[in-house]
């Protein structure tokens, strides 16, 4: 299905040419196909946003045909190519949540200070009454689509364009600007970049897809045994106390041995061709 998008290869300008369409294209696109439900299926207005959000990455998409058409590249870089060296995938898999959960752990403070937006509360107070509709959005839609986006096709074209550590930066810059908030965006940026970091290692976008999976269940299933709790809670409210400082430590400790055993296990596995424009 993608195999077409593999010739692809966006360089910082086309890439931010993709968000543009995608923030303003999408968006109008996505909003006219909401529109249309509500007309015609009012009594589901719950799966309205779950229908329109797939469309949101449409124009962009369609752009991506066109320019293929109109300046066709001899090079051709699949989305996925996994390599996940001495280290092998099973325990890479293994490892991903308890990283994931202790990066987010670490990290929680650069963002915490941020006043909760209305729309967010109004939102997560949605989980709670559309089960369903948000576990298909949150958990399934966001990590294919978003993933597929940023680190398949961003994060996969600035790698042959610019210093990994640079292309990591800027794609999981986009990767918040696309949440179109402050209050995602600074999260999404450093998970975005643990995601770009571990794509660039492995080449494996099923690995980002599926830390993107457990990032937003984690929150969905946080969300749903908690219906009460504050939408501007975080680690220290479900770990009060001295607990929440050793847990700290713990994950931070953590955090470093793991990311230092996976870059001496990996050796930075992407395709060729990509590796030799680094």
């Amino acid at each position: 299905m993608f195999r077409r998008y593999w010739t692809y290869i966006p360089d910082f300008r086309e890439s931010w040419i993709l968000v543009a369409i995608m923030i303003i294209g999408g968006s109008l696109l996505s909003w006219a196909v909401t529109y249309i439900l509500q007309l015609a299926l009012p009594t589901l207005s719950d799966w309205h946003p779950v229908v329109a959000y797939p469309f949101i990455f449409l124009p962009p998409y369609l752009w991506i045909r066109q320019v293929n058409k109109r300046h066709p590249s001899a090079a051709k870089i699949p989305f996925n190519s996994p390599d996940f060296g001495s280290l092998g995938g099973l325990v890479t898999f293994l490892l991903l949540p308890p990283l994931l959960i202790a990066f987010n752990y670490v990290t929680e403070p650069l963002s915490s200070w941020m006043p909760v937006p209305d729309f967010i509360r109004d939102l997560l107070e949605s989980v709670t009454k559309n089960k369903y509709s948000s576990l298909l959005m949150m958990v399934i839609f966001a990590p294919l689509f978003e993933e597929t986006f940023c680190r398949g096709i961003i994060l996969r074209g600035l790698l042959c364009h610019m210093k990994p550590w640079k292309a990591i930066l800027w794609s999981a810059l986009i990767f918040g600007v696309i949440h179109l908030n402050p209050w995602q965006a600074i999260p999404a940026f450093l998970v975005g970049s643990l995601m770009g970091w571990i794509y660039w290692k492995t080449g494996s976008l099923w690995a980002t897809i599926f830390l993107h999976f457990v990032n937003n269940g984690f929150s969905y299933i946080i969300v749903l045994l908690n219906p009460n709790m504050s939408a501007d809670a975080g680690f220290k409210d479900l770990i009060p106390g001295n607990g929440y400082y050793f847990f700290y430590a713990l994950s931070l400790l953590f955090l470093i041995i793991t990311t230092f055993i996976m870059k001496y296990k990996y050796g930075n596995t992407l395709p060729t061709k990509i590796q030799t424009n680094n």
